[in-house]
């Protein structure tokens, strides 16, 4: 006979309490109550759940550290928060930490039940948690947290810069999940992916016969965003011929299907738009246009490239070992101190993805032990040299002429990056170099 799903829920308001243990009684599943974080996380590491339902409202932002305590059980244990209508940096900062889902009290009987059935399917539980990627306490992440705090319940566009890497994803699905359209869809569009031709039906979609390969009407990801957040990655790639009809969309809140004959449906959508290429010197070359520019670009938000927060570093490498232990079932321990310094001065030219590749990769293989400084690939596998202090004196003992070589190219590409927001033209520029020679010595550190 099979045991019941167990539910954990922590939650210190009785009323509130009996009725989530009701619920869960209904689905069939067994509950499992806390008043405390303390005495949740306590549970969450003697015994294994299905599910636990957190209420943020708990005092001193304890619910955080519940989630945070699921997130890495062994296998992870899927969460659900509770918030305040309208609780936009509680909802994002649980969002970070592991949070599978945003619900607002008070809660909606039916719909939390079949919240809760969908979240306990397999397919769900094998999904990753989008929020790694703004793990850390640099300055300027807490500042790009504050930004999505102050909007995340707003209708307001926004378009977020950042290089290949850097989580801009990952950003605009804390923004929806915060927001007051977290029931609805969130549709992301990757333009750089879509063949021009297709472009418009994929957007707009089109009518039964619009081609001759295509016979049903199909609906495009415009319709198919209504009432949630429409994420157009890449802006940058989109065909200057569907711009004008995209903001006239916008503009008059509906689409017409191509092909002709369509009828125009009422759209509610947010648009957060992505890019890491130069939107300005693509306006000034008229490959962009500037009135769709204006429009999607309410609210800017810039993510730093990995190279400018590197004290997060060791933060997200840990983050992402715990969590490929409970995935892969591993039992890694943690990096050597030499394999965390090589890290740190590494200049990630593949920013957080790659940081996150590596990682996986490293706790795989290693199985049970600490990861040491032979598991690197060769491009990491080597002594530290610190350039902004070092002596450029040849040492008593000689050294790696090729690995110091290698460490001078990766500071100066990171810069030039940095110095051209991520723009690998005028980066090659700074450097001397073409831009296909840049952009091969990238591809060979396994960066898009």
């Amino acid at each position: 006979m099979q045991m019941p799903k167990q539910i954990l829920i922590v939650d210190e308001e009785p009323a509130r309490r009996g009725e989530l243990i009701r619920l869960v009684q209904g689905l069939g599943c067994e509950p499992v109550a806390s008043v405390s974080a303390a005495d949740a996380i306590a549970r969450l590491g003697e015994a294994r759940f299905d599910l636990c339902i957190v209420d943020l409202g708990l005092p001193a932002e304890e619910g955080t550290a519940v989630i945070m305590k699921a997130h890495t059980c062994r296998p992870p244990v899927v969460a659900v928060a509770l918030t305040t209508h309208g609780a936009g940096a509680g909802a994002v900062e649980a969002l970070r930490v592991g949070a599978a889902e945003i619900v607002a009290k008070p809660i909606c009987p039916g719909g939390f039940a079949d919240l809760l059935r969908r979240l306990m399917t397999p397919a769900w539980a094998r999904r990753p948690v989008s929020g790694a990627a703004v793990i850390g306490d640099h300055p300027k992440m807490q500042d790009l947290l504050d930004r999505v705090d102050q909007i995340a319940d707003t209708d307001a566009a926004v378009l977020i810069r950042g290089e290949t890497g850097t989580g801009k994803e990952v950003i605009a699905r804390l923004i929806h999940g915060a927001s007051a359209r977290r029931a609805g869809p969130f549709v992301a569009v990757n333009l750089a992916a879509i063949p021009e031709a297709m472009a418009e039906a994929e957007l707009f979609g089109q009518v039964g016969g619009a081609f001759t390969d295509v016979d049903r009407p199909r609906a495009g990801r415009l319709v198919a965003a209504h009432r949630g957040t429409l994420f157009l990655d890449e802006i940058g790639e989109m065909p200057r011929s569907v711009q004008a009809k995209l903001l006239r969309v916008l503009q008059e809140r509906t689409v017409t299907p191509i092909g002709g004959g369509g009828e125009a449906v009422p759209i509610d959508v947010r648009v957060i738009a992505a890019t890491h290429r130069d939107l300005d010197g693509l306006i000034a070359d008229g490959r962009f246009r500037a009135d769709l520019y204006y429009h999607l670009d309410v609210v800017p938000i810039e993510i730093p490239p990995l190279r400018a927060r590197r004290e997060d570093v060791p933060a997200l490498a840990e983050h992402f070992r715990a969590e490929v232990n409970a995935r892969e079932g591993r039992s890694v321990p943690g990096f050597a101190l030499d394999v965390m310094r090589r890290f740190t001065h590494y200049a990630w030219p593949g920013n957080v993805r790659e940081l996150e590749n590596l990682v996986e990769r490293l706790v795989v293989l290693a199985g049970t032990r600490m990861v040491v400084m032979d598991d690197l690939p060769p491009h990491l596998r080597t002594q530290v040299i610190d350039l902004q202090r070092a002596a450029l004196d040849l040492p008593v003992g000689g050294f790696d002429l090729r690995v110091f070589l290698t460490e001078l190219e990766e500071r100066f590409i990171a810069e030039a990056l940095e110095r051209t927001g991520g723009n690998r033209y005028r980066a090659a520029e700074l450097l001397g170099i073409n831009r296909s020679t840049l952009v091969e010595k990238l591809r060979r550190r396994n960066v898009a």
